[in-house]
């Protein structure tokens, strides 16, 4: 592992366990809803991305020569996945085991920490006032919703650099469970990326994209510093 000045870690899947794959099945169950297209397999495959830009996505598949009827439709959807999402989570919300403990190793060692999500704050931000994180555990929160493009564009991982006086995306460390996050941090430019098998995703299937190692858990990340 070399030097390293951020660590940047998505949410859902990777440092939070809330409701048993909710976000997937809050995503499958509003496209039903909405008669969208896309299976299981294939929303899945969207995961860690902004959900706006998701439901936008779907919505101009369906309705492909009408775009006012498509944007109606995504911001109905995004609405009613932000309401389904937000009960979930009131329902469960836990951190990762191990989770906190990593966060606290790597400020240890004067090594900053964000999380970023494929959420707006819509969902992000009621979740980290439950978890009083900020501040507390985490130096930094960036929302999909607080820049112009969510992955897998680089952007939320630069408004974290930027924030956190971080100028060298060769000592910036992405974690996160999903390709998007894989690929937001390749297009980044970070020195590490780190996929993490707790999500919805496998081995096999996080492997197919760009990364420097594959761990189970970020409960696991301290081991890779002895």
């Amino acid at each position: 592992m070399g030097p390293l000045d951020l660590a940047v870690f998505d949410l859902a899947g990777t440092t939070i366990d809330g409701g048993g794959g909710a976000v997937l099945r809050c995503l499958v169950e509003t496209a039903l809803r909405y008669d969208l297209s896309g299976s299981e397999t294939e929303l899945n495959a969207l995961m860690g991305m902004n959900k706006r830009e998701v439901f936008s996505l779907l919505a101009h598949q369906r309705f492909p020569q009408d775009g006012q009827t498509a944007s109606q439709i995504a911001s109905a959807a995004l609405a009613s996945f932000v309401a389904a999402m937000n009960a979930a989570y009131e329902q469960e919300l836990t951190p990762i085991a191990g989770a906190e403990e990593t966060f606290a190793f790597l400020r240890a060692r004067g090594i900053k920490v964000a999380i970023d999500t494929g959420f707006d704050d819509a969902v992000g931000a009621p979740i980290m006032r439950r978890l009083d994180w900020p501040g507390r555990r985490i130096d930094l929160v960036v929302y999909s919703s607080d820049v112009a493009r969510g992955r897998p564009a680089p952007y939320m991982i630069f408004h974290a650099m930027e924030r956190l006086g971080a100028l060298d995306v060769r000592r910036v460390m992405k974690l996160g469970d999903s390709p998007a996050d894989l690929e937001e941090g390749h297009n980044a430019g970070c020195g590490e990326i780190i996929g993490v098998l707790s999500g919805s995703h496998t081995a096999a299937t996080l492997s197919k994209y760009p990364h420097t190692r594959l761990i189970d858990s970020v409960a696991d990340l301290p081991a890779l510093f002895s």
